[in-house]
C-alpha cells in the first residue's frame, strides 16, 4: 500500500502555523543570543571614516549583543510580509 503524499496548499492554515513557529524561533533566539551577549559584556570595536567629494562618513560599531536583537526584531517584522506574499501566490476560489 502507497502512503499518502503530503502536499501544504500555500493558503492552509498548517503553513500558516509553520510559518509562525519558524519566525518566532528564530527571532526569539536571535532576540535571547543578543540578551547573553549584551548580560556578558561582549564588544567588538571598530570605526570606519570614508571621504567623498567634500562629504565625511564616520561609521562605528554598536555593541554585538544589541546588533544580534535588532536582527531578530527585524525578522519578526518581516513576518507579515511572509503572509501578504502567500495570499498572492494562493489560487484564487470561485
Amino acid at each position: 500500500m502507497a502512503s499518502p503524499e503530503f502536499h501544504m496548499r500555500k493558503d492552509s492554515g498548517e503553513l500558516r502555523l509553520a510559518i509562525t513557529v519558524s519566525f518566532a524561533i528564530l527571532s526569539g533566539g536571535f532576540l535571547y543570543v543578543g540578551y547573553l551577549l549584551t548580560r556578558a559584556g561582549a564588544s567588538g570595536e571598530w570605526t570606519i571614516v570614508s571621504t567623498f567629494k567634500g562629504w565625511t562618513l564616520y561609521i562605528t560599531s554598536i555593541s554585538p549583543g544589541l546588533f544580534v536583537m535588532i536582527l531578530g526584531v527585524v525578522i519578526l517584522r518581516g513576518l507579515p510580509g511572509v503572509f501578504k506574499s502567500l495570499e498572492h501566490m494562493a489560487p484564487h476560489r470561485t
